[in-house]
This record gives C-alpha cells, sequence and structure tokens, in this order.
C-alpha cells in the first residue's frame, strides 16, 4: 500500500512540476475564458507531451534514489503536488476576478443598452 501511495504522490508531483515548467501551459491557462476551456487546454497539453512524461515518470519511479529513499520522494512529491494546488488556487481566484470584472462590465453594459432603446 505505501507503494502505490508513493506512486500516487510521484505522479501528482510530476504533474506539478509538468505544470510549474510548462510556461506556454500555463499562459495558455490564464488565458482561458472559463473552466471548461481550462480543462480542455490541459487535457491537450497532457495528450501531446502524455507520453514522454509517463516515460520520466516511470524512469523517476524505478531510479535507485527513489527505491532508496521513499520517504524522501514521498515528501517531494507532497510538496511539489502542494504546489501545484497553490498555483491552480492563485490561477482559479485570479479568474474569478476576472469573470466578476466582466458580468459587472456586461450588466452596465445591458443596463445602458436598455435605457437606450
Amino acid at each position: 500500500m505505501k507503494k502505490f501511495s508513493l506512486l500516487l504522490g510521484t505522479l501528482g508531483g510530476a504533474l506539478a512540476g509538468y505544470l510549474l515548467s510548462n510556461e506556454k501551459l500555463r499562459g495558455d491557462l490564464q488565458k482561458a475564458k472559463d473552466p471548461e476551456a481550462a480543462a480542455k487546454l490541459l487535457g491537450k497539453h497532457l495528450q501531446a507531451d502524455g507520453a514522454k512524461m509517463a516515460k520520466e515518470v516511470k524512469k523517476f519511479v524505478e531510479s535507485d534514489d527513489v527505491q532508496k529513499n521513499l520517504g524522501k520522494a514521498k515528501k517531494f512529491a507532497t510538496a511539489k503536488l502542494n504546489e501545484a494546488k497553490k498555483g491552480m488556487d492563485t490561477l482559479m481566484k485570479k479568474g474569478e476576478k476576472e469573470a466578476k470584472k466582466a458580468l459587472k462590465k456586461g450588466t452596465k453594459a445591458a443596463q445602458e443598452m436598455i435605457k437606450n432603446h
């Protein structure tokens, strides 16, 4: 069971590392209009890089260092996952603020249009 937990933690860490290291993906996610569009962008990027990422994760998990230092690897993966969570929270908060601004702007524009007609 410990190896399964390590594997999940490592995969989470790998995904977090991928998200944090891929500037194009982060930029595209910031420009996404809604969470659905962000999910599609993430899926597109993961599909393109999935095979390469899977090989790297497998190589990492099977490495002597990871096998010798399971505890350290788990802590590292957990830390990377937490970093990714914080990054996604920040991204989502920014998206929420932008959505609120757009809603207010759209509401004002609609009210003006109603007044003028």
